[in-house]
């Protein structure tokens, strides 16, 4: 995964979200310690492939007893302080894909009711994720929704798929659209990183930042500097980092297409405090996919749009009302082809088709 936390510091342990999210990350973790399983689904062996639905069907099962659990649940919790270990979403991503190469092939044996489901848990497990605070977790659920657009394409274009299943979708994506709002993370990422530069100013990053980390500082050789002066850097990297994430979250009150020169100036800024005798390391590293990280919600927002649109004017018809593209500025342009409808814009390579049933 391209986008990913690397400050490691936090435990992931408290009720709400926490518990759930655990327990579904333990029934999948033995197949990030021992890689290769997950990888078969991705090739053309079909008996490879259902060998391994058989082995991971139980623990499938178990994870969406527990996204019911969570969802019958009134009281939700944030996770405190998630600046997550490296490969702690990988669980999650791999049972994304089990229940992905399920739906796959219950599409190929006619069973849409059982593809459907597989979508709706992938969808809710994204919404478990979005909503854990977590700006790792959070690129992990846009990932998820935009690889899973593929299978409700699969589901929409099967022959055995019903008006039903066009309905269930529509609702679906109806409650994705305003699922999560850009400027929550980035102010919980702000905090967070306030938290770790406090962290840092009473410790030391050395017992603050994880060992890998510190090797790959130790490669550039800044570490010394920060040792003479430690609770100066501390500052001038809090200041910085604080600065920059302002800047982020009013850019929040903007459509992405109208954000990009604010992160392309702020990302010059960046670049040019490189190599200084007075970098500011690790707001630096904080901050460094914040501008992909953006792009990407962006890119989910707008595919879950064109899904909605696509399937509004399939199930009610075309609608007068324009409809702005968030990632381009672009207007979502609809063709009527035989037998379906397609929701396109200017630049995007995938349009989105919806038969009429």
């Amino acid at each position: 995964m391209a986008l990913r936390c690397f400050i490691l510091f936090a435990v992931f342990a408290v009720k709400g979200y926490g518990d759930t999210l655990d327990a579904i990350r333990q029934q999948f973790e033995i197949y990030h310690r021992n890689p290769g399983e997950i990888e078969i689904l991705s090739i053309d062996d079909l008996e490879k492939i259902d060998n391994v639905l058989k082995r991971t069907e139980a623990k499938r099962l178990t994870v969406r007893k527990e996204l019911d659990k969570q969802s019958a649940t009134q009281s939700k919790k944030t996770l405190p302080s998630p600046l997550l270990a490296e490969g702690y979403a990988v669980p999650f991503i791999h049972y994304v894909a089990v229940e992905r190469a399920f739906a796959k092939r219950s599409l190929q044996q006619g069973k849409t009711d059982d593809a459907m489901q597989s979508i709706q848990y992938i969808y809710r497990l994204a919404d478990e994720l979005s909503e854990s605070g977590s700006l790792d977790l959070r690129t992990v659920a846009a990932l998820v929704r935009l690889q899973t657009l593929e299978t409700v394409q699969s589901l929409l274009q099967n022959p055995y798929c019903q008006r039903e299943h066009h309905q269930l979708l529509y609702t679906l994506f109806d409650e994705q659209i305003n699922r999560v709002a850009d400027k929550t993370i980035w102010i919980r990422y702000r905090e967070e990183g306030k938290q770790f530069f406090e962290e840092t100013a009473r410790n030391g990053f050395d017992k603050t930042v994880s060992p890998d980390m510190l090797k790959k500082l130790s490669d550039r050789n800044v570490l010394n500097e920060y040792k003479r002066a430690p609770v100066e850097h501390v500052a001038l990297d809090q200041s910085v980092f604080h600065q920059v994430m302002s800047a982020v979250i009013e850019s929040c009150e903007l459509p992405f297409y109208r954000r990009q020169p604010i992160l392309q100036h702020l990302n010059k800024e960046l670049r040019e405090r490189r190599g200084k005798a007075s970098e500011p390391v690790f707001a630096l590293l904080l901050l460094q996919d914040v501008s992909e990280a953006m792009r990407l919600f962006a890119q989910e927002q707008t595919g879950n749009e064109m899904a909605y649109l696509a399937l509004s004017v399939a199930l009610h018809g075309p609608s007068r009302r324009k409809t702005m593209n968030f990632l381009t500025g672009n207007e979502y342009e609809f063709r009527l082809i035989p037998n379906g409808i397609m929701c396109t814009y200017e630049g995007n390579v995938k349009p989105f088709y919806v038969p009429y049933r």
